[in-house]
């Protein structure tokens, strides 16, 4: 285990991400595990903050339960000295605790309004159907490639592919790409992924098929197209999630952009102009 200064840090920076979720209560769950100076750490303390544990140390604390409630023990044990000393009286610690509390208040707040969003069905359909063209993947392609220095070479290669010697035999002797290795294989590519001048030419090839030699500025090319898969229309089923979080996610900002139009409209807001273009100077 990390050592027990790190652990416990680690414990108390949990807390603010526990204090935004407040779990229901269960027999086990309220079931004391500890008491500190008759403060109890109940069974649900435990689970909740183990639950807001980095994953790392979750998994860690998990394995050494004790460890873990040693230091829960310990952290009580230090909030108490920390109030006894009079800490919580610092302007400093309660400026820090009321913008912890409005910030954990404020998302509150944020996930109560959101549970409040809905989306039918018939909205994803909807917005499937009309938006066909965009779940449409784009033609993909595999080539493999022979790049040489000089013209010459790359005649000479374009000689032996036509009195029939292998592609890949041929990349790994000639080519000058990294693709040798692999006996010219580029893998699969969409349009736009290409050198241009070597794209426009690959288009155009069916499979099997093999280009004339191809000048660029890094060299020689010859390209052989090896598989051509179709553009196809995603099937609703392969995008619902997408298209329902799409939605819920613009539907809550806009509920929440009228809340906040709403909460304006009531409240009574006064801005220094002056002063805040002297701060932004």
């Amino acid at each position: 285990m990390p050592n027990r200064t790190v652990r416990i840090i680690c414990v108390s920076a949990a807390i603010l991400a526990a204090a935004a979720v407040l779990p229901g209560c269960s027999d086990t769950r309220s079931k004391t595990l500890a008491r500190v100076n008759g403060k109890a750490i109940t069974v649900g303390d435990f689970e909740t903050r183990l639950s807001k544990m980095p994953a790392y140390y979750k998994a860690l604390a998990a394995q050494r339960k004790k460890d873990f409630l040693d230091d829960m023990i310990s952290e009580q044990l230090m909030y108490k000295e920390a109030l006894k000393r009079g800490l919580n009286r610092d302007r400093d610690v309660r400026d820090l605790i009321e913008e912890a509390k409005r910030k954990i208040l404020v998302a509150k707040l944020l996930e109560n309004e959101s549970r409040k969003t809905a989306v039918s069905e018939e909205k994803i359909k909807e917005f499937y159907d009309a938006h066909k063209d965009d779940f449409v993947t784009p033609m993909k392609m595999r080539a493999s490639h022979i790049m040489t220095d000089t013209e010459a070479e790359a005649r000479e290669v374009q000689q032996k592919l036509n009195d029939g010697v292998d592609f890949a035999q041929l990349a790994r002797e000639y080519s000058k790409d990294p693709s040798k290795d692999r006996g010219g294989d580029i893998g699969y590519f969409v349009k736009g992924q290409l050198m241009p001048q070597i794209e426009e030419i690959a288009l155009g090839l069916d499979v099997g098929q093999t280009s004339d030699v191809i000048r660029t500025k890094f060299g020689y090319h010859i390209i052989r197209m090896t598989e051509k898969i179709e553009p196809r229309t995603v099937e609703m089923s392969e995008v619902r999630d997408a298209i329902e979080k799409e939605l819920k996610d613009k539907a809550q900002q806009a509920n929440m952009d009228e809340m906040i139009k709403n909460l304006k409209s009531k409240a009574r807001i006064k801005i220094n102009e002056k002063l805040l273009e002297e701060e932004a100077e």
